[in-house]
């Protein structure tokens, strides 16, 4: 075939390639859009949840220092008599002498209550309910909450979407026709409101769209599936985990109690802390049974936090960890989860972060607006089905993005199932 003769085929490829896969970025965005308004809205309460809290519940957080103190074992007694039904999660002792001891607990929904009490006094200062703690709150319907594993599932199905809707939006935004930067790094704004809607979505998308992919990617060690079920084992069989000791939650561990049944009091485990070094803000998670206790130093960044597992009965340290402990999969893990809470370099990524959860908004907004003032009235104006089989590389795409997000292989299994279904039994309108 000669070259004149391939070309119109060429072309004709081109256009069919780019009409599925605008059809895809089309019905992407019906899925994404409500979690990206959903994640954004949450993640940014988030972002500032501590500013927040302090401002919400400053007669809690706050305490005129002192020169004596209150032992932390009568602390946490006196909040526990406050919330009797409560299960105590946590105890998050502050360095900064003008802050309250906060003693957490896991309410009947799920959600952390915490007890705030004053060290130098031991009085009560306060609790606060679930639902009206924005730290907790924020964090539990960023992560699915109320819906639990299910919540989660849908979470990981609305970012796997979303980074289809990146990679076809980048498709389709690539200029194949030399007409300058305008409408490609900038936006056309005399050619009217249609087209300067459709190149103020497409131009904010393309300069976003590396960091959309990478706070997407930092979200799914997160989700139930992709975090647990396939990071998690993947991690174990590459000898890559975190050291026992930097786990977050309740660490099953063998005890070396012994003979010495009597549980150390949270001064003594604050001591061993201190002794250890650990000088900054404790979270001292207690544990229960032959659970032994964790302690780590809540630190800006994940590079500067140490922990402990404290044996309950005899008080030795039974493991430690540092930012030198961890192999370089959990560091990489560690750095994309303070780079997506907005703790990697200070302040500036907290307005960082939200200044991309501000453009995701937008970007959600604008591609709604630009689609209703050019779709036909009472049109969905869904893009044309093309019947041509994809090309390799697509193809190529697909398969890898479906291997690595299982949820986004079930739906486009089931999309396709419900596609060929309702094409095959359609009633022909006369």
């Amino acid at each position: 075939m000669s070259a004149a003769a391939s070309a119109p085929a060429v072309a004709t490829t081109g256009r069919d390639t780019y009409a599925r896969l605008w059809r895809w970025h089309f019905y992407a965005a019906f899925l994404v859009i409500p979690f990206v308004l959903w994640q954004s809205v949450t993640g940014t309460l988030y972002l500032w949840h501590e500013e927040l809290a302090d401002r919400q519940h400053a007669e809690l957080r706050f305490v005129e220092p002192r020169p004596e103190r209150t032992s932390y074992a009568d602390q946490l007694a006196v909040a526990g008599i406050l919330v009797p039904d409560g299960r105590v999660s946590h105890v998050v002792i502050p360095d900064d002498p003008r802050r309250a001891t906060m003693v957490v607990m896991r309410g009947a929904n799920g959600l952390p209550e915490p007890v705030f009490v004053d060290p130098y006094s031991g009085q009560v200062l306060g609790h606060v309910g679930g639902t009206s703690w924005l730290p907790g709150l924020t964090r539990a319907l960023h992560g699915g909450w109320p819906l639990g594993d299910w919540g989660s599932y849908l979470l990981e199905l609305g970012a796997s979407w979303a980074i289809v809707m990146v990679l076809t939006g980048l498709y389709l935004w690539w200029p194949r026709h030399a007409r300058g930067l305008a409408g490609v790094l900038y936006p056309r704004f005399t050619l009217g409101t249609r087209v300067l809607w459709r190149d103020l979505h497409a131009v904010t998308g393309v300069w976003l769209s590396l960091v959309l992919l990478a706070f997407l990617a930092t979200a799914l060690p997160w989700t139930k599936l992709w975090g647990g079920e396939i990071l998690a084992p993947v991690q174990r069989a590459l000898g890559q985990s975190a050291p026992p000791a930097a786990s977050f939650g309740p660490v099953p561990y063998a005890s070396t109690t012994g003979q010495d049944t009597r549980e150390r009091t949270l001064d003594e485990v604050v001591a061993i802390a201190r002794r250890e070094g650990l000088v900054q803000t404790l979270h001292v998670r207690l544990g229960r049974g032959e659970q032994p206790i964790s302690v780590r130093s809540v630190a800006a960044r994940a590079q500067d936090e140490r922990q402990l597992l404290i044996d309950r009965g005899t008080g030795s340290v039974l493991a430690r960890a540092d930012w030198n402990d961890m192999p370089p999969l959990a560091r990489a893990i560690a750095l994309g989860v303070d780079l997506h809470e907005g703790r990697l370099f200070g302040r500036a990524n907290q307005w960082v972060n939200t200044a991309i959860t501000a453009a995701l908004v937008w970007l959600a907004v604008s591609g709604f607006v630009g689609w209703y003032r050019r779709r036909p009235e009472g049109g969905l104006a869904e893009p044309p089905r093309v019947h041509r089989a994809l090309g390799r590389p697509v193809i190529a795409v697909g398969a890898v993005l479906c291997l690595l997000l299982p949820l986004l292989a079930l739906s486009v299994l089931l999309l396709w199932t419900v596609d060929a279904a309702v094409r095959r039994y359609r009633v022909p309108v006369r």
